[in-house]
């Protein structure tokens, strides 16, 4: 069990580095068209959302399957990943009642936005886009609770260095800043700078969290090791 454990902390490392790589292909296999472009014959990285990777079908109707196929089961793997990772982090703050609680209340959310990801690959915006976009949102949503918990679990907990708490502090407030351009920014389906907008916020969230993950897994496993 402990190796598992060990093991659950390490593996978000190499999970957000074969995300990049998938996401990398998947951009290769994409068909093309953006929701201001149909026509476009290739991905554009300012105007194309990471969901139209996961699309079974284009903006033109062409099909989609090698990109899909790899996009969709990459949310599928970070999902698994998030669960595994977050189940396991409250075991590292038991030094204080306070900071365990938090932690345990932080990590649950957590495993229902894992699920949250692992959901987006399952519902195709072409397909499903309600429940699609409820997993959108819940995915970033739940997260900032998440990191809003852990701010203060880090900051009570005596194992963990406070540099952890500044990370997620940063992640929150870029994590923030998403949520309200995602919800009143302007439209991304009904002008081109509004799409750009939108698509360049979402990479950079998703750039923030590539990053924070590594920082959260780096710090788990040195508290692992002291423990």
């Amino acid at each position: 069990m402990k190796n598992f454990e060990y093991t659950a902390y390490k593996l978000p490392n190499y999970g957000i580095i074969l995300f990049f790589l998938l996401n990398l292909l998947a951009m290769i296999f994409y068909s093309g068209g953006t929701h201001q472009n149909p026509e476009l014959e290739y991905y554009k990285f300012t105007q194309n959302y990471f969901s139209d990777l996961g699309r079974t079908i284009t903006m033109d109707g062409t099909q989609n399957f090698f990109s899909s196929f790899i996009f969709n089961n990459s949310l599928l793997m970070i999902g698994i990943l998030f669960v595994l990772f977050f189940y396991h982090l409250p075991n590292l703050f038991v030094d204080n009642n306070i900071s365990h609680n938090l932690s345990r209340i932080g990590s649950w959310i957590a495993i229902t936005s894992g699920f949250a990801f692992a959901g987006i690959g399952f519902t195709p915006s072409n397909l499903f886009l309600d429940s699609h976009l409820f997993f959108v949102r819940w995915a970033f949503r739940s997260f900032l609770i998440v990191s809003i918990l852990f701010v203060f679990a880090i900051n009570k907990s005596s194992k963990w260095e406070n540099k952890y708490a500044f990370i997620y502090i940063i992640f929150s407030l870029i994590l923030l800043s998403y949520i309200l351009i995602m919800d009143f920014g302007p439209d991304g389906r009904k002008s081109l700078n509004g799409l750009i907008v939108q698509v360049i916020s979402q990479k950079i969230i998703v750039a923030a969290f590539i990053v924070s993950v590594f920082f959260k897994s780096k710090g788990a496993l040195k508290v692992y090791k002291l423990s």
